[in-house]
């Protein structure tokens, strides 16, 4: 079941203050230190537009099959260790806005097509990244058309289950499955548009979420939850792809 919320997506301001891993170190950003603390930014500065903005570092490898001008990379790096890029396509190239480490699915990421329901591993690809979801209220940071504020009647469908299987739906309309009522992991989450046809047993659950210290998830992809507003904020209110890849993957 989608959330039902539906609202005008809207500009945003700028950053305020602010299942499983932890972040190995802080976040290295690519523009200035005054950009830095202010956030990412929600796209190219003003200025000369034959400049590169001073927001975007290096350049980033992102698969060609990426049509959207955000993409955030996940390169695993061994085990369940991973570097989460944000990258921004600028002149037909696409250079980093922050780097940072994050962490992947206990097992690591599965090749294409092998992912599988509780193996443990975070599925490789190319996804669309979905709307926000989390037990705190939506933040200021999220600039998404949809976020829905969890409870503790909220699960995601998974395991064994053939109906509505890989959707959030309700305990009280008899429904099993994980639990969305989970901090920090799920302060503040977004869904990765993996298996959206909900095949039975192909993995279920795949999101961007908050860190838990513990250094692995069960199959998403985790960052600091400083580093997920930021990533949020970014985001803006336009389409996000996320690329996910393994040790043995790169861009076509």
């Amino acid at each position: 079941m989608k959330p039902a919320t539906d609202r005008s997506r809207r500009t945003r301001r700028g950053l305020v203050s602010g299942f499983a891993c932890a972040l190995v170190a802080g976040s290295m950003f690519t523009g200035t230190a005054a950009q830095a603390a202010g956030g990412l930014g929600a796209g190219l500065v003003d200025g000369n537009a034959g400049d590169r903005p001073s927001h975007l570092g290096e350049e980033c490898s992102v698969p060609s099959a990426a049509t959207a001008d955000k993409v955030i990379t996940v390169k695993g790096t061994g085990g369940a260790d991973a570097t989460v890029s944000a990258c921004e396509e600028w002149d037909g190239e696409y250079y980093s806005a922050l780097n940072t480490d994050g962490h992947v699915g206990s097992n690591g990421i599965a090749a294409p097509g092998e992912k599988r329901e509780g193996d443990g591993m975070t599925p490789s690809g190319l996804f669309g990244m979905g709307y926000g979801f989390g037990v705190e209220a939506e933040p200021e940071q999220f600039g998404g058309s949809k976020y829905l504020q969890v409870t503790e009647d909220d699960v995601w469908v998974d395991g064994d289950a053939t109906v509505n299987y890989n959707t959030m739906q309700k305990k009280s309309e008899g429904y099993n499955g994980e639990s969305m009522y989970q901090t920090p992991a799920y302060n503040y989450g977004q869904v990765i548009d993996y298996n959206e046809a909900g095949t039975p047993g192909m993995g279920s659950a795949i999101f961007l979420h908050v860190n838990t210290g513990s250094g692995k998830t069960a199959g998403c992809v985790s960052v600091s939850q400083e580093d997920l507003l930021k990533i949020l904020d970014w985001e803006d209110d336009g389409p996000v792809e996320m690329a996910i890849l393994g040790l043995q993957q790169g861009p076509r």
